[in-house]
């Protein structure tokens, strides 16, 4: 059995193993349930026939449902890829990292596609195959999970993240209980909430990031002056790379792109602009920002 599924999975594009568990009906024992996934695998199965492989994956990805509870255990195969994946099945890839939800940070998806993300890149990884047109992909994947975690590092519950909201600094009487004192006490000092962000109602999703002065731009600028929702996107998709502990800002470099289109956000942000230049100067490229000696 256990060569027969490396065959299989040998055979199986990489844009369709994000797919393959959406149709898996073992397991499950509901008679309604499984002629329902049973059924939506049929109606896929159809299309194929008209589409190619891949160009059926990328598309499965991009419309997928949240999906029905899978197995625990990874569904990439631990093998060595025969080739570098081809552009769709990237594509295909990075929806899905696009549709990870930190408003729900304990999601079965969210856990899933991260998981398994991360083990495909560390297949290649082990293969020593340099995968370029990976990295935009990596780089979300790691600014994804830097906010996840800074959610429990913060101790937000998954209620507190909701779409509507308000930042546990914001609550009445917060800074007054002993356990919120505490709490703030033992926070790391780029996620310690200032004066101005314990006075601004926001969204917790702002707490997240771990520089003080960004946080106070934000606020300064006042949400009816900006997209926060295009904000978020700008971050994540090549604003900002994480390279190390996500709670640390000298772990954190903001991208030329971002700086070019957002740059009020990034007013006295020093340490990030010591933190960008160090890691810029690690891969050999010039200082991005110009800092007084």
């Amino acid at each position: 059995m256990a060569n027969s599924n490396v065959l299989a999975s040998q055979r199986t594009t990489v844009a369709d193993m994000w797919v393959r568990d959406e149709d898996d009906w073992s397991g499950i024992s509901d008679t309604k349930r499984r002629r329902k996934i049973q059924n939506r695998r049929n109606q896929r199965m159809h299309r194929s026939r008209k589409r190619t492989e891949v160009e059926c994956g990328a598309v499965a990805i991009s419309k997928r449902e949240q999906p029905v509870p899978i197995q625990t255990t990874s569904t990439l195969p631990l093998i060595t890829p025969p080739q570098s994946p081809a552009d769709s099945e990237i594509e295909a890839i990075t929806e899905a990292l696009k549709c990870v939800n930190i408003l729900n940070p304990k999601s079965e998806y969210n856990r899933k596609v991260l998981q398994d993300f991360e083990a495909l890149a560390y297949q290649y990884w082990q293969a020593r195959m340099p995968l370029t047109t990976l990295l935009p992909s990596l780089s979300r994947f790691n600014f994804t999970r830097a906010l996840l975690a800074n959610i429990e590092v913060l101790g937000i519950s998954s209620e507190q993240m909701s779409d509507e909201a308000t930042s546990p600094f914001n609550l009445p009487g917060f800074h007054e209980a002993e356990e919120s004192k505490s709490l703030v006490a033992r926070l790391p000092a780029g996620l310690r909430p200032t004066d101005l962000q314990c006075a601004s109602l926001h969204h917790p999703w702002i707490d997240l990031l771990p520089v003080p002065e960004m946080r106070n731009n934000i606020f300064r600028r006042g949400f009816d002056a900006f997209d926060e929702e295009e904000l978020c996107h700008a971050l994540r998709d090549l604003g900002i790379l994480v390279w190390s502990d996500p709670w640390d800002p000298s772990g954190w470099e903001v991208t030329e792109t971002f700086v070019k289109s957002w740059s009020w956000v990034l007013v006295g942000c020093l340490d990030l602009f010591r933190s960008t230049n160090k890691w810029r100067a690690r891969r050999g490229e010039k200082p991005l920002f110009r800092l007084p000696s």
